[in-house]
Parts: C-alpha cells; structure tokens; sequence
C-alpha cells in the first residue's frame, strides 16, 4: 500500500512539473534581445507587407491604436538583423513603473513583460471594481 502511495505521489508531482513547465513563455524576453537575421526592406514595402498576421494582431493592440511602429521594440531593418524578441530595457523606455514592478515583484521571478501581454496582441488589464464589505 505504501509503495502505492509513493507512486501516486511521485505521478502527480511529475505531472505538475511538467505543466509548470509548459506555462512558461516560449520565448522568455531576456535582458539583451534576441536578434534574427533579416532580409532588407524593399523600397515601398513596409513591415505588414510580409508580417501581415501579425500586424493585424498589433493593429488591434494599445501599440498599434496608440501608433507605436514596428521599430520601436524591434529596431530598424536596416541592418542584417532585427530584434525579434527586444530586451526588457525596450518595454522599460516607455513602461518603466510597470518593469520596476515586474522586477520587484517576487512572484513575477523569471517572468517578463510577454509572460502576461503577448508581443502583439496584448490587451491592458481590466482593474476589478472594489468590493465594500
């Protein structure tokens, strides 16, 4: 019975290691970015000329109604490389009280901004209504 127990315990704990592990961002965003090679931009193209899934996304996002452009966060296509994940201290220049949080925060360990906002479909968080008790 004990030995049955034991397996039963060590099985439910894999189990949640490996969910716990899962939830983790894919791309955890770093304190240096992650850059990727790129090709240039032709003349008259733009970023949504090939990325248009993903400029739908931001289009609907608080960046993109607010016209934060594509090379705020990752950078100019000018070179041979762009930030396809930008460092933390990129969400910093604009979000810097709520980076300061996230670093200071002990349950936010080894999470970043994309954790809880995906790069570009985020939505701001709704505040609860308080309750009076």
């Amino acid at each position: 019975m004990n030995t049955l127990r034991t397996f039963l315990f060590s099985s439910a704990l894999l189990v949640l290691l490996v969910l716990a592990a899962a939830v983790q961002p894919a791309i955890a965003q770093k304190a240096h970015g992650i850059q990727e090679h790129h090709q240039t931009i032709p003349a008259g193209k733009t970023c949504s000329s090939c990325h248009q899934m993903t400029y739908a996304q931001w289009k609907g996002s608080p960046h993109g109604t607010n016209d934060v452009q594509c090379t705020v966060c990752h950078g100019e296509i000018t070179a041979q490389s762009v930030a396809a994940t930008p460092a933390l201290s990129v969400c910093e220049a604009c979000h810097t009280e709520q980076v300061a949080q996230l670093k200071s925060d002990p349950f936010m360990k080894r999470k970043t901004c994309v954790t809880c906002h995906p790069a570009h479909g985020f939505m701001v968080h709704k505040k609860a209504a308080a309750t009076g008790k």
